[in-house]
């Protein structure tokens, strides 16, 4: 009796030691419609929290998910779109919103650089795209 006793204790401290132990993560999911294979950079409010996702080509016909997991934060993001030519550097957008919030899922789409975005969704979708290019530095 007192082993089994013993027993559901320890396993009742076990389970509190790993659920304060256990930190929330978030799913965001990149949609690529440019035409051109694409590198997010997200840099967190906490310097610690810093991604670069890379991206392979996708277009309006055949737009490429690729799903990344990630912890909540809220993120400053620069999208740029990587040319067969120059592959190295590539350029970026100036987009109406670099800011995600990540603090639940999300859905990113990447449009081509010189296609416009429009806001108004009730949705957590933010699309990347703008009529201004600007070299990556």
């Amino acid at each position: 009796m007192r082993r089994g006793i013993l027993a559901v204790t320890i396993l009742a401290l076990l389970l509190i030691a790993a659920n304060q132990s256990y930190q929330h993560l978030v799913e965001i999911t990149v949609i690529n419609k440019s035409g051109l294979p694409v590198e997010m950079s997200l840099t967190g409010s906490n310097a610690e929290n810093f991604y670069y996702l890379r991206i392979p080509k996708g277009d309006r016909d055949a737009p490429l998910e690729k799903t990344f997991t990630l912890l909540p934060d809220v993120y400053r993001a620069t999208v740029y779109y990587i040319e067969p030519w120059d592959p190295v550097y590539g350029y970026d957008c100036s987009s109406k919103s670099d800011t995600l919030n990540a603090n639940h899922k999300l859905r990113v789409t990447i449009l081509e650089c010189t296609r416009t975005t429009r806001g108004g969704s009730d949705y957590p979708i933010i699309k990347f795209g703008a009529s201004g290019r600007s070299r990556r530095r």
